[in-house]
């Protein structure tokens, strides 16, 4: 997966008619809120299946860029039996990225492609995730129109890039007048619904200038029928962090 840069948009725009432009423009508003890299937050998630078996987990996680290339580190704390896991995320431009799997257990790692099907199995397959940042020049965001979404008015955007052979596909909904993203549906590569995300309780973030978090996430994995609660319990900005914080080298140690 590479995940997109979608960030910086300086003005506000009134938005009388619906110009070519106007998805990119609504999309960058959107993401320009959010706070998706030199942060640290904690977040814990309840999985539950269709027979109703649930699952609980605890991660803190770092994410942040270095030039062109953009890293997230998870280390679950929750469940016990898991406890020190650390996941790597590398993503590089115009490259599917790079998953790093530790396991304290055995002491070692394993490496996989950053595919969305590998991106599932690690736990970090949340849409919004494959669009944190963008070069606008290589997506297509076209505006569809508008629907309501929970009472909300809500532009609904149709976004495409293409990285390597894989295309991602989602259908974002952004609330007329916060532009918060409310919903995310993302699609496969048959262009059949995969996943759909709902965002909530946004909060403003300390430390920061106008950045936000929706502090809660439900998610449905359609193929795998799960759905799946995240729940963000702290978020801080990190202007501090380094590439050897990203290491998976020491781990556990």
């Amino acid at each position: 997966m590479n995940k997109m840069k979608l960030l910086c948009i300086l003005s506000v725009f009134s938005l009388p008619s619906m110009a070519r432009d106007d998805g990119k423009i609504i999309l960058e508003k959107a993401m320009d809120q959010l706070l998706t890299m030199n942060v640290e937050m904690s977040m814990e998630i309840t999985e539950t299946d269709t027979k109703g078996r649930v699952k609980e987990k605890g991660y803190d996680i770092l994410m942040a860029k270095f030039g062109d290339v953009e890293k997230t580190r998870m280390i679950m704390q929750k469940p016990d039996r898991a406890k020190g896991i650390t996941i790597v995320l590398t993503n590089l431009p115009d490259e599917v990225g790079i998953i790093e799997v530790y396991t304290p257990a055995n002491g070692k790692t394993r490496k996989m492609k950053a595919t969305p099907q590998n991106m599932s199995r690690v736990g970090s397959n949340f849409a919004l995730s494959n669009f944190a940042s963008a070069d606008y020049d290589a997506i297509s965001c076209k505006l569809l129109g508008k629907q309501q979404i929970d009472s909300l008015s809500c532009y609904q955007l149709e976004v495409m890039e293409q990285s390597d052979s894989i295309i991602f596909k989602a259908e974002f909904m952004v609330e007329e007048n916060t532009f918060h993203i409310v919903q995310i549906i993302s699609y496969d590569e048959d262009g059949k619904q995969a996943n759909i995300t709902k965002l909530s309780d946004f909060q403003p973030i300390n430390g920061t200038k106008n950045k936000i978090q929706p502090m809660l996430i439900m998610a449905e994995d359609i193929a795998g029928n799960k759905h799946t609660r995240m729940q963000v319990l702290n978020i801080f900005p990190r202007t501090d962090l380094k590439e050897e914080d990203f290491s998976i080298q020491g781990v556990g140690e």
